[in-house]
């Protein structure tokens, strides 16, 4: 078995430098490596040990991932992890154990965070295909799930060389994305009572997520053929989010920043959707309305 861990970075070098370092000290990875998605230099006090890959431009999450898997495409089993993950060596261990049965394609860790449990498995609401994480007692023994997030996720390698990531949605639903189809092609999709901690230091610009979370849940359902769910999704989009979201924007005095970026990710999902698994040339796309820095 040859484990890799594959950071996918972006935003201040400090919290993904730690986990590296502790990554980089477990016995059960091969290697370590970090895609930095800002396109930042090596920091000099990285481990020489640890790879810091600078792509071309911004790939996204998923695309970040399939950056590195090019570089590694011998790996057993990749480790997709956000800069603020936590886990030690007994979680990994466990994850890769159940990784390592039949037909277990993708496996997630218990997350928890500094109130408690965080997430376990993750399913999609029905009708408007909303992803939602269980914050119920984690299980003692591993579980299926419908999905588990890309915050802290194990892939055998053999599954996402049948199903690769998709790098078209750039920041977000690519997890749930990925599970679905993995799920569709035979795999199965575990969570583990083993637990990891989430700091849940997001890196994303306040306010900038809601143009892919409309975006993105549109592309999904679009993708899946679901014209029933897409309907919805649009009109919920447009009767009920824009409306909220304007009103949100004058109460907190915001200029309507959110507003914009919902209504430009309810245009770009009903027709804008790449064809060949790659992320749009302008990425990230609220750049163009907003400064994302």
């Amino acid at each position: 078995m040859r484990n890799i861990a594959v950071i996918v970075h972006w935003g201040p070098a400090e919290p993904t430098v730690e986990l590296a370092r502790e990554l980089n000290r477990s016995t059960l990875l091969h290697r370590v490596a970090v895609v930095a998605n800002d396109l930042s230099e090596r920091p000099e006090d990285i481990p020489a040990e640890i790879a810091w890959m600078v792509p071309s431009r911004n790939l996204g999450f998923a695309g970040g991932f399939q950056h590195a898997t090019r570089v590694y495409p011998t790996a057993s089993c990749y480790l997709l992890l956000n800069n603020d993950i936590r886990m030690d060596d007994a979680t990994i261990g466990a994850c890769l154990d159940l990784l390592s049965t039949d037909r277990v394609g993708v496996v997630g860790p218990t997350l928890v965070n500094a109130r408690g449990l965080q997430s376990g498995a993750a399913v999609l609401t029905r009708f408007l295909a909303a992803p939602r994480v269980l914050r119920t007692p984690a299980a003692s023994q591993p579980c299926e799930a419908e999905w588990v997030t890309g915050a802290a996720m194990f892939i055998k390698a053999e599954c996402h060389r049948d199903v690769p990531m998709d790098g078209r949605y750039f920041l977000g639903f690519e997890d749930a994305d990925f599970c679905h189809r993995a799920r569709d092609a035979g795999w199965r999709v575990m969570l583990s009572p083993a637990r990891a901690w989430h700091a849940s230091g997001g890196t994303i610009p306040s306010g900038r997520y809601i143009y892919y979370s409309i975006r993105n849940r549109l592309w999904f359902v679009r993708a899946r053929g679901w014209a029933l769910r897409t309907a919805l999704v649009t009109l919920w989009s447009v009767l009920v989010l824009l409306p909220g979201t304007a009103l949100k924007d004058a109460v907190r005095r915001r200029g309507y920043m959110s507003c914009l970026l919902a209504f430009h990710g309810l245009v770009d999902g009903l027709l804008r959707m790449p064809a060949d698994g790659a992320p749009l040339p302008d990425e990230p796309r609220p750049a163009r309305w907003v400064s994302w820095s």
